[in-house]
């Protein structure tokens, strides 16, 4: 559940939005970053902790926690978006690559990015290959982030090693897609609020469980995004993939920012 980015939880100094955070890799950001409230993430933290303390029975909390953190700690979507930095980035780079496939070809698509001879080769292989390329590994925490959530997407999907890249059908691209955007969304929710308290619960299964809960909670939120938006992954061009993206992520963190107010 995003353990491999696990670190001490933010501390509420940190701007919402770090001057590394730079929403374009080739542009410079030499502004000051606005000044946060340093209890920004104490509201949300609570009400996650009582979530888990609950044993996943008290989802109340969990919605508050998730609306308090898109509100209130991240200083509302857009913030949300810009926050999710090298994650973003490499969202925006497999979405191009995805929907090559799905509309072009793989031939073209590799040909296009580089990507060597993917041709015959199964899902996974071919997802295991490109991953360099789609997530570039890092030391910064969004740049972990990225490349955990992108594994996590690939171990959830056996299927993957019994279909040819070629035999892919745009459905499974959009899945690997929705899912590998839920990972990103969940692994920088639990770095920012929800460190170590996922491990309270003594009982293995129950941890499980409440992992189980909130991989569904978050996965419905992104999966609405993308109906509610009508994305059709083999049709974005290469030049709305960015627009796309990002409208995805904030169409899910304003649903997840909803949630609380039911």
């Amino acid at each position: 559940m995003g353990t491999s980015t696990s670190n001490n939880g933010q501390n509420g100094r940190t701007p919402m939005v770090p001057t590394w955070l730079n929403e374009n890799d080739d542009e410079e950001n030499n502004s000051i970053p606005t000044p946060a409230d340093p209890d920004r993430f104490k509201s949300p933290r609570g009400n996650f902790t009582r979530y888990v303390n609950s044993s996943g029975r008290n989802k109340d909390n969990l919605y508050r926690a998730t609306s308090q953190y898109v509100k209130q700690s991240l200083g509302g979507t857009k913030n949300a978006v810009t926050r999710l930095g090298a994650a973003r980035n490499s969202t925006i780079r497999l979405v191009s690559v995805l929907g090559g496939i799905s509309g072009q070809g793989i031939r073209a698509t590799s040909e296009k990015f580089g990507l060597g001879d993917l041709v015959g080769k199964s899902a996974n292989d071919v997802f295991l290959e490109i991953m360099d390329f789609v997530c570039p590994d890092g030391g910064r925490i969004d740049e972990g982030i990225a490349r955990s959530s992108y594994i996590e997407t690939i171990e959830s999907m056996p299927e993957l090693n019994d279909i040819l890249i070629e035999n892919m059908m745009e459905n499974q691209f959009l899945i690997f897609t929705e899912i590998y955007m839920s990972n990103v969304i969940q692994e920088r929710l639990l770095n920012d609020i929800g460190n170590k308290t996922i491990y309270l619960p003594d009982d293995v299964n129950m941890v499980e469980m409440i992992q189980e809960q909130l991989n569904d909670f978050i996965f419905g939120a992104v999966s609405d995004a993308i109906v509610q938006l009508n994305v059709e992954i083999k049709n974005i061009d290469s030049t709305q993939t960015r627009a796309i993206v990002d409208n995805i992520y904030e169409k899910a963190y304003s649903i997840l920012a909803s949630m609380g107010e039911v």
